[in-house]
Order: structure tokens, then C-alpha cells, then sequence
């Protein structure tokens, strides 16, 4: 007897061998983002650029207004400190007369200088004059960062008494930058009263 060999079929026997051969199912999902997706992604990064842009612009404003403000009350302070430590030890004082006021100041210190101080209404800078010689800046109106100076109220100096003199300083310190916004503008004013300790 002879022996046949029979034929190997794949899984499923011979029907599914009869029908075909097998089909393999194709996975038709694509991978990507749909519009919706991205649409939310470009709102989002709109949004966070906006917030960022603002507090950038915030941080930048808020630098620009405190370098005015220290630049203001640097020149503020230094023309203070200065008149009033020459001032403490004048002799006396010869302008404005007691009573009067003005935007000049001129004492004599004990040595016999003669020393003036005066607020230029025109530039807005404070000069200082020894004796006979030229009056110089003791501020700058240079930008960035000079600084307007302008008598307060009544006047720059004012002198009341005569034994002892007493000198009033009012001067307004602004940013000289014309035309500057909020952010580069600011002001300051000293308002000071020394007693000439000489005049006892």
C-alpha cells in the first residue's frame, strides 16, 4: 500500500486555504495632530507670548523710571549736600538781602571767598562761582539723564533774619528729556533751611 502524503494547510484548515490566500487588515489611523489641535496650540502660545510681552514691557518701564528717579535725586542730593555745608560756615550772606529772595545765593565764607550759587532759569542748570571767576555747571542737562532745574515757591533762596541768617532753598530737580513719557519722567525738590552759624 502506498502511502500519500497529504498537504499542509495554514491555520483554518483547507476551506480557508480554498477562499484565498489571508488579507492582512491594514491599520488605516494616520498619526498627526488635527486642525482643532493646532488651532488650540497657536492660541495658547499667542496667549503666553502676550503675558511675557507685557511683564517684559513692565519690567523695562519700571527700569527706565527708577534710572530717572536715582539720576534725579543723585544731582538733587549733591547740590543740597554742597550748598548747605558751604552755607553752615559762611560769614555771611549778602544775596538776597534779608527779606528778599531770588535765584542767586552769594555768601562769604569765614576764609573771605565770596562763593555764588545760581539757578539759571534759562537751561535749568545750577552754576557755582568762586570769587571773581566763571560760573560753572554743578548740574547737566544733557540727556539721557540730565536733569531741570527750576526754582520752587516762592524762589530758589530766600534769606529771613539777621543775627542769625536763615536761608531757605527751594529747588525742583525734573528730568530734562522733553516730551518723555511716564516712564522717563519724575521730579524731586529740596527744601532746606540753614542757619549761617557765623551770623550769631
Amino acid at each position: 500500500m502506498a502511502h500519500t502524503l497529504k498537504p499542509i494547510y495554514p491555520i483554518g484548515g483547507e476551506d480557508d486555504m480554498r477562499r484565498g490566500p489571508i488579507k492582512k487588515i491594514k491599520n488605516n489611523i494616520q498619526k498627526g495632530f488635527t486642525l482643532i489641535e493646532l488651532m488650540l496650540v497657536v492660541v495658547l502660545i499667542a496667549v503666553s507670548v502676550g503675558v511675557t510681552n507685557d511683564i517684559l514691557m513692565s519690567l523695562v518701564r519700571s527700569n527706565n523710571k527708577t534710572q530717572v528717579m536715582t539720576e534725579i535725586e543723585q544731582q538733587s542730593n549733591f547740590v543740597s549736600s554742597k550748598i548747605e555745608r558751604e552755607l553752615r560756615n559762611a560769614r555771611s550772606v549778602t544775596t538776597p538781602l534779608a527779606g528778599a529772595f531770588g535765584s542767586s545765593l552769594v555768601f562769604e565764607t569765614k576764609d573771605g571767598t565770596t562763593i555764588e550759587y545760581n539757578v539759571d532759569t534759562t537751561s535749568g542748570l545750577i552754576k557755582r562761582k568762586v570769587n571773581t571767576g566763571t560760573l560753572t555747571n554743578i548740574t547737566s542737562n544733557n540727556n539721557p539723564g540730565g536733569v531741570v532745574a527750576t526754582c520752587g515757591s516762592p524762589s530758589c533762596f530766600s534769606v529771613s533774619g539777621f543775627n542769625p541768617q536763615i536761608v531757605n532753598v527751594s529747588i525742583k530737580f525734573s528730568q530734562a528729556q522733553p516730551g518723555a513719557g511716564s516712564s522717563y519722567s519724575g521730579q524731586t525738590t529740596i527744601q532746606s533751611t540753614v542757619v549761617v552759624r557765623n551770623t550769631y
